[in-house]
């Protein structure tokens, strides 16, 4: 329902790569976790890490240059800080911590706990840029905290 058909703007191929992104996106979260369950660990989350941000950097880095070709920076001390925050706490230890999470809990437990971001996004949108919550909206994150609802109930009787 987020990705409403109805809703998107089908002549444009922005909002089309975006959708498309978004699906692909949940995907790789999928295969993420099915692989760090199943993967046998030689190494901790902790020292894979470094190695792991590194790649990203290099494929990210390469991407938007050729989308975005070379850009134009004004360094900052503010601009350093901002990079040091997204570098080391929005990226690193946050992907330390999902894999930590994946690694130690069942599967159903971590996809649940994740289940909720989007509801987190759509609040944040409509309080803090104003962003309308229309109808599929709405009809979405209802089904999401049913889902979590019900995951939940189903779940309960053998965990007890």
């Amino acid at each position: 329902m987020i990705l409403n058909p109805a809703s998107l703007d089908w002549s444009n191929l922005h909002v089309i790569a975006g959708a498309a992104m978004i699906i692909v996106a949940a995907i790789c979260w999928a295969a993420n976790i099915i692989y760090i369950r199943s993967h046998r660990w030689i190494a901790t989350p902790l020292q894979l890490l470094l190695w792991q941000v590194l790649v990203a950097t290099v494929v990210l880095t390469m991407a938007a240059l050729i989308t975005e070709g070379l850009p134009t920076v004004k360094w900052s001390p503010h601009l350093v800080l901002l990079f040091l925050y997204s570098g080391f706490i929005g990226t690193a230890l946050a992907y330390w911590a999902m894999s930590m999470v994946n690694k130690s809990l069942p599967a159903l437990t971590t996809s649940l706990g994740t289940t909720a971001t989007p509801i987190v996004g759509i609040v944040t949108a409509a309080l803090l840029l104003g962003e309308p919550i229309d109808l599929s909206l709405a009809i979405a994150a209802t089904l999401i905290v049913g889902g979590i609802a019900l995951s939940s109930l189903a779940d309960a009787p053998a965990r007890a």
